[in-house]
């Protein structure tokens, strides 16, 4: 029985799905089998695929009808897995020679749930993005807020999926969120590591960049359009933008610090300075995304007219509960709401 299964689902990737192959076969530890498997490709793929499982024969190939997301192919296979346990593996990404060694040696220190750290890189080869150290600290509060991580940096011990229904089959996306969430929601515990050990692939042509939005947290309600857009036009000007940054600065630093206190958070493995350097890490996380609110829409609803932030979230259930923790715990960005928006609207 292998150590750990990876599952790989693909759509018409050709050749180009070598370099995901490649960077599985190259791993310090050796003990695996990978599952690919084909969403009713209707190119090479499967051809492709199947000269490298010729090569190597923990490498197979599963060919499936046709879904369209990783949730179905991904949730007809986990059965079929033989190993402790389960990675996960885009067909567009890549892993460095030591992510499934320091995965294994996580899970042999008693984790259930392990995640490391990514980095974006183009096609040509260019690093636009590294996770910063501040997002791979854990804790429930943090998974129901964020997504964290992608799939292709995490792992979870065998059966954990199944155990809470499997991977949601949705077209809207956001299904590692969705899992992983689900995942906390019944008691299991992620161990992050500071290490960088996947390599996403940071195209606009992926289908990250392509994926509806169809929940949002209402920042506040008007009677009509006239009154969300001179309310956007007011939380979006360049006047606001310090004091904007500075409420969610301040809101991070009681979050996480109160998190700290209650014992919930979870420190990546490497970090370093304890809960003391939270602070540091808070404001260089503030400065470096400069947090602004750039996803907002106006949206009709019934009777009112809303602003809103959008949500990456796959159910309602998920965007009402963050909508509930947002508004009562991110108080100096709901007094900054009170304080820009123009009188007469309602703010949530």
């Amino acid at each position: 029985m292998p150590r750990v299964s990876v599952i790989c689902p693909t759509y018409n990737r050709s050749r180009a799905i070598l370099p995901t192959l490649d960077s599985v076969r190259a791993q310090s530890m050796r003990d695996w089998e990978m599952i690919v498997v084909s969403d009713g490709s209707d190119d090479d793929t499967d051809e492709v695929v199947a000269e490298v499982a010729a090569q190597d024969d923990r490498i197979r190939l599963r060919r499936v009808p046709h879904f369209g997301f990783q949730a179905g192919p991904t949730n007809l296979v986990l059965p079929e897995a033989k190993g402790e346990y389960i990675a996960y593996l885009d067909h567009d990404d890549r892993w460095e020679s030591g992510h499934l060694e320091l995965l294994t040696a996580a899970f042999d220190d008693g984790a259930q749930f392990v995640a490391t750290r990514a980095r974006k890189v183009t096609a040509s080869g260019t690093v636009t993005t590294t996770a910063d150290p501040l997002t791979m600290c854990w804790a429930p509060e943090l998974q129901l807020m964020n997504p964290l991580f992608e799939n292709s940096c995490a792992a979870h011990r065998a059966g954990l999926a199944e155990s809470v229904g499997g991977w949601r089959e949705s077209p809207v996306g956001l299904e590692d969120w969705d899992l992983w969430l689900r995942m906390t929601d019944a008691g299991v515990r992620c161990t992050t590591l500071l290490d960088v050990t996947v390599n996403m692939l940071d195209d606009p042509g992926t289908r990250q960049h392509s994926l509806p939005c169809d929940y949002d947290h209402e920042i506040a309600r008007f009677e009509d359009a006239r009154a969300a857009r001179a309310a956007y036009r007011a939380l979006t000007h360049p006047r606001h933008f310090r004091a904007g940054l500075e409420a969610s600065r301040a809101d991070l630093h009681h979050w996480y610090g109160s998190l700290a206190a209650s014992g919930e958070l979870v420190l990546p493995l490497g970090w370093e300075g304890g809960t003391d350097a939270l602070t540091g890490a808070v404001d260089r996380h503030v400065e470096a995304v400069r947090m602004v609110w750039n996803n907002l829409i106006i949206e009709p609803k019934d009777g009112y007219v809303a602003l809103a932030m959008v949500l990456g979230t796959m159910t309602a259930g998920h965007a009402e509960r963050y909508s509930a923790h947002f508004r009562a715990t991110m108080a100096h960005q709901q007094a900054f709401f009170e304080d820009v928006l123009p009188a007469g609207c309602v703010v949530r």
